[in-house]
């Protein structure tokens, strides 16, 4: 199986496969890092806006550094158990200027 990681608006389970959004749990991830991932999807449900994206720069730059830190832990479990990730991170904007 191939995943995406991947925000999106109201998905509190960032990781998406051919058919859509994986099930809750899919692919399976340690207890410890299922939380940080989803702490980091709730991160950006609440804190990225469609009009305009992170409130600051430092903001922006903060969550895509934890997304990569993060994403390196799940390709670990992933490929271990013979499948695919990629990082599919599209969340960049912020205020001009902020």
């Amino acid at each position: 199986m191939h995943y995406r990681m991947m925000n999106d608006y109201s998905a509190d389970w960032p990781f998406w496969g051919d058919d859509g959004q994986c099930p809750d749990g899919e692919p399976a991830l340690p207890p410890r890092l299922d939380a940080d991932v989803r702490q980091w999807a709730a991160d950006f449900d609440g804190g990225y806006s469609y009009e305009f994206g992170w409130q600051t720069k430092a903001r922006a730059d903060e969550h895509r550094r934890r997304g990569r830190g993060l994403f390196g832990a799940v390709q670990r479990v992933v490929e271990a158990e013979g499948h695919t990730v990629e990082l599919a991170y599209w969340e960049t904007a912020h205020r001009k200027g902020l």
